[in-house]
């Protein structure tokens, strides 16, 4: 959906809810926003009250939201404040700003609280002073969105939040910067029209998700940007790191001291650890690791392991390997329950060839068996038009 941030309605939801949330006077409110133009308008209309708010979104649990015990539910969308509880101030003596929960893909959404002056980095959200064009691809309620769209408010006059067919049928449209996960932007790569229709990038940025070579080369044929950005990043900290050099993978440099987000990664037993500054512990992030031709290479989330058998088989590895296959734009690799191994590989692929999908898996599944180890060689394909995704953006796990 396009938000022009000069429009005359978007101005009038944005006074409407300031004047709305301090006439009730709350100072700590769950805020749902099921759209980005929500998204928008709840970050400009609340940043001016220096309120405490709560990002609600599709995965969140009402029990957390009760941990974190608001005063009203705001629903942007339809301008409506329910009072929950009488509680004053905001949760743990912490300043005022905004919760967001992560995505909650291989556990339990938690909230990690953000200030407003960390968010907007000393931007003017009141005004659109810039006349870039941003397109956003992520759920509205992730950190991914809300860093984006924090970005594009002191820099842009539109903003586009976009699904992948969306954005690939854009036609002759020119965006200075397009944000979205890798799912994201293989999907979009896949619905593209004619080149004469397709949309004009300058900046490619994503994250998210493992970025792999097969990746890069499909953003590059498809969209040409000058730039593409990989970023790695948590709910929790932030951005972490920013690659700029168009490689899969990060820069070994990365594991050599505190980058210039002020934080340092390191591997230990296959597992990627950060540490927020000086003199912090480093702590797991979740992810796999493993450094191969001078990169680190995120593997994907340790909760996605697969037990093939007392084998331990990590599904980004195999789909990375996949995407390898001239006949296979994506796949996404999961578990399938079995009697005997308690677990094999599946696979869902989406092709890139004209040839019937049973000829697809005979010549994926011979590759498979020269590039794959027997417990990671898929037992399930399926030939599908799209692969499934999450309400983060990611791709799902799970078969």
């Amino acid at each position: 959906m396009p938000v022009s941030l000069c429009d005359d309605q978007i101005s009038s939801r944005v006074a409407r809810l300031r004047a709305a949330v301090a006439a009730a006077g709350l100072r700590h409110l769950a805020v749902n926003v099921t759209a980005g133009a929500d998204l928008v308008v709840a970050l400009r209309a609340l940043r001016p009250l220096d309120v405490s708010v709560v990002l609600v979104g599709p995965t969140t649990a009402a029990q957390a939201l009760a941990h974190l015990r608001p005063q009203a539910l705001l629903d942007v969308g339809e301008e409506r404040i329910r009072r929950i509880t009488e509680a004053d101030g905001e949760p743990g003596g912490r300043p005022a700003g905004v919760w967001i929960f992560s995505s909650g893909t291989t556990g339990t959404p938690t909230p990690t609280h953000w200030s407003w002056h960390e968010l907007s980095r000393g931007a003017d959200w009141l005004d659109a002073a810039g006349g870039e064009r941003w397109g956003v691809g992520y759920s509205p309620s992730t950190y991914a969105a809300v860093a984006a769209v924090s970005q594009a408010l002191g820099r842009a006059a539109h903003v586009d939040f976009l699904t992948p067919t969306e954005f690939a049928t854009r036609a002759a449209a020119h965006y200075d910067v397009v944000a979205g996960t890798p799912s994201f932007w293989r999907m979009a790569a896949l619905h593209l029209g004619t080149e004469s229709a397709r949309p004009r990038i300058d900046t490619v940025s994503m994250g998210g998700e493992p970025v792999d070579a097969s990746l890069l080369r499909l953003i590059r044929a498809a969209f040409t940007p000058r730039r593409v950005l990989q970023i790695y990043a948590s709910t929790e900290l932030g951005r972490i790191a920013t690659v700029t050099d168009g490689l899969p993978g990060l820069p070994c440099s990365v594991l050599d001291g505190y980058g210039p987000e002020g934080k340092a990664l390191a591997i230990r037993d296959g597992e990627l650890l950060v540490s927020s500054g000086p003199g912090s512990p480093y702590l797991p992030t979740g992810d796999l690791a493993a450094v191969h031709d001078e990169r680190v290479h995120i593997l994907g989330r340790q909760g996605d392991v697969i037990n093939v058998g007392g084998t331990k088989v990590v599904p980004g590895h195999v789909a990375r390997l996949l995407q390898e296959h001239p006949d296979v734009a994506a796949a996404r690799v999961y578990a399938v329950r079995s009697s005997v191994l308690g677990a094999v590989v599946g696979v869902d692929i989406v092709t890139r060839s004209e040839n019937d999908p049973d000829v697809v898996v005979q010549r994926v599944r011979a590759y498979a068996r020269r590039v794959l180890s027997p417990p990671e060689q898929p037992r399930r394909f399926a030939v599908v038009d799209q692969l499934a995704v999450a309400t983060s953006g990611k791709a799902a796990r799970g078969g």
